[in-house]
């Protein structure tokens, strides 16, 4: 299991609560961790003396209203649960894209340490607009998510944000980091997040694109999301927690257990199968009646089939009769105009035989 233990906010938020470069460290005054992992210090740290810490178990962050309590909450959510429908509080699907300017890279990086080795993850989430410009247009709203084990190579104050980053420890809870220089674009980010991956193969670098493999792959850190659903469902309200558990009656209570226990995912295919099936039953009368005049229709379809097949066949026989006709015809037309022929001749004989007689 993980704690959170420190957050980084980077060239991110609504214009009246940005978080240019903002660290939130809850590192190093909660218990000693029982089973603690091997540890190597990086660049310009001391060696870790002792067993590490746990993080805060509780804290509270005092900011007035319209300061940005909601806007870390989002932010936060964002990277644990990807996609605008998971957006905390019911908000609207481009509320995450009204937290970017046009030439911003942000980003959203969570530091986990884990309960009982101290062994820590970074996990993180990379925003910007396409063209340098503002759109309402989502598809033009480019996001991608990655994760690292931090140690020497890279850490949470050493994220390659900037062109510049300084290989430096911020003091703890003075909340600055080691970014300077220009921001970064995405691209920019994700080559150098690489290549620092590949030449430091401790990190564990991962970067991907799509929301379920997101997912899946927070679910192989150890980061169940299924947990950050009811956190989020939790703080829908700024923190009303009561809501989730007002159940009325056993019905909401199965609701409730079933959507605790079952991957909507999963019942997404046998809801639709089930509506699919209830469409139909509540047509079924509509249905058997429709298939009752299609079987008549094809009975007396298949009758009018072989009418018309004899009506081909008569008017087969008749047309060969018909040709056959027309030919006799045009033979006896020739046979009498040469027995016309022989005629004449005999009426002549006949005559030279009466004019000599």
């Amino acid at each position: 299991m993980y704690e959170l233990s420190r957050v980084r906010l980077y060239s991110i938020g609504p214009a009246g609560a940005r978080y240019a470069d903002t660290v939130l460290d809850l590192r190093g005054v909660g218990a000693p961790v029982p089973e603690p992992a091997p540890a190597q210090a990086d660049f310009f740290e001391e060696e870790p003396t002792g067993p590490p810490l746990r993080p805060a178990p509780a804290g509270v962050l005092f900011l007035e209203n319209g300061g940005g309590k909601s806007v870390l909450l989002k932010l936060i959510f964002s990277v644990m649960l990807p996609g605008h429908r998971n957006t905390l509080g019911g908000a609207s699907s481009g509320v995450l894209r009204k937290f970017l300017l046009a030439d911003d890279c942000g980003h959203v990086a969570l530091e986990w340490q884990h309960t009982r080795t101290g062994e820590t993850v970074v996990v993180g989430k990379v925003s910007e607009w396409r063209g340098r410009q503002v759109s309402n247009d989502p598809r033009k709203f480019a996001e991608a998510w990655y994760s690292f084990r931090p140690g020497p190579g890279m850490s949470l104050d050493s994220l390659p944000v900037a062109e510049s980053t300084a290989l430096r420890r911020p003091e703890a809870g003075d909340g600055t980091s080691g970014a300077r220089g220009r921001r970064r674009t995405m691209k920019g980010f994700r080559d150098v997040l690489t290549e620092t991956g590949r030449a430091y193969p401790n990190l564990d670098v991962v970067w991907e694109e799509v929301h379920e493999r997101w997912i899946e792959h927070l679910g192989r850190l150890g980061l169940d999301p299924e947990l950050f659903r009811y956190q989020r469902e939790m703080n829908a309200d700024e923190g009303e927690a009561a809501g989730l558990f007002a159940v009325k009656n056993d019905a909401d209570f199965t609701d409730l257990l079933l959507r605790a226990v079952t991957d909507p995912r999963d019942t997404d295919g046998l809801a639709d199968l089930v509506h699919g099936f209830a469409d139909k039953l509540g047509r079924r009368a509509e249905l058997t009646a429709e298939r009752d005049f299609t079987a008549g229709s094809v009975e007396l379809l298949q009758r009018v089939t072989e009418a018309a097949g004899e009506r081909e066949a008569a008017r087969s026989v008749h047309t060969a009769a018909e040709q056959r006709a027309r030919g006799l015809t045009r033979r006896l037309d020739a046979r009498a105009e040469r027995e016309r022929g022989l005629a004449a001749e005999l009426a002549e004989g006949v005559a030279r035989g009466a004019e000599a007689v």
